[in-house]
């Protein structure tokens, strides 16, 4: 008997009289066969429960079943903090490896056949009932209106400019080999596929009318093209001058 299961031992079988707060705990765990036996429950103060549940946790070897299943029921005694429930305090580095070793279990559990939709598919009234939960005011919150109460919050602000670190970090993050599609080439179904859905389409008035009243009265900033010497405003610059300039190379 290791010296977890020695404390635990020590823990169930004691006879103390427990007073004010106190829970109802399962000594061999349901999720491990235990009952509802009066044999198999004990009342614990919370502190005495949570150490329970920590113990189990500890019985068991690493990679076992009974392992995990005493992970997922700790932390989900961590998670609630509702009323006096579970306050007990737990060290930076015992919380580390707690979320560490669970999430190592959570992905092995649910990867693969452990996924509940597994080789799985939506019907066509259950895409339809997921698109129509997410068209309109109820897309991103089941409160209506939500995104106009969004929108409106944000007008007036202006955001400020992204500093030069961080949009050449973005850039080194997105580059090369940290590319989703570096050393691969889209497939002649996956560009026909985009061509068909871009063909066509068109932006509503609406669209155009707010785009439009966002720029107007406001100066585009512009660039100086050094092949034709001419400034040139920075939306249209990269695709007909600076590389691209049809002076570029030319004697002046």
């Amino acid at each position: 008997m290791n010296k977890y299961k020695k404390w635990y031992k020590a823990i169930t079988e004691s006879t103390n009289d427990r007073e004010g707060y106190t829970e109802r705990h399962h000594i061999i765990p349901r999720s491990l066969g235990g009952g509802e036996e009066s044999e198999n429950l004990i009342r614990l103060t919370a502190r005495e429960h949570f150490i329970c549940h920590w113990l189990l946790s500890k019985m068991y070897e690493k990679g076992s079943p009974e392992r995990a299943s005493m992970i997922f029921a700790l932390r989900m005694m961590r998670s609630d903090n509702t009323g006096k429930r579970y306050k007990t305090k737990i060290t930076s580095r015992v919380y580390e490896n707690l979320k560490v070793e669970y999430s190592a279990i959570a992905s092995k559990r649910f990867t693969g056949k452990g996924n509940g939709f597994y080789n799985g598919k939506h019907t066509d009234d259950a895409k339809q009932r997921i698109s129509k939960a997410n068209t309109g005011d109820k897309n991103g919150s089941k409160q209506p209106l939500a995104r106009k109460k969004i929108s409106e919050s944000k007008k007036g602000k202006t955001r400020p400019s992204f500093s030069k670190e961080w949009t050449d970090n973005m850039s080194k993050a997105h580059s090369g080999e940290n590319n989703s599609m570096f050393g691969r080439k889209q497939s002649e179904s996956a560009k026909q596929l985009i061509r068909e859905k871009a063909t066509g389409r068109t932006q509503s008035a609406e669209t155009i009318k707010k785009k439009a009243d966002a720029i107007r009265g406001s100066k585009r900033k512009k660039k100086l093209c050094p092949h034709c010497q001419r400034e040139i405003a920075v939306n249209g610059y990269a695709r007909w001058h600076g590389q691209n300039c049809k002076m570029k190379g030319r004697k002046k």
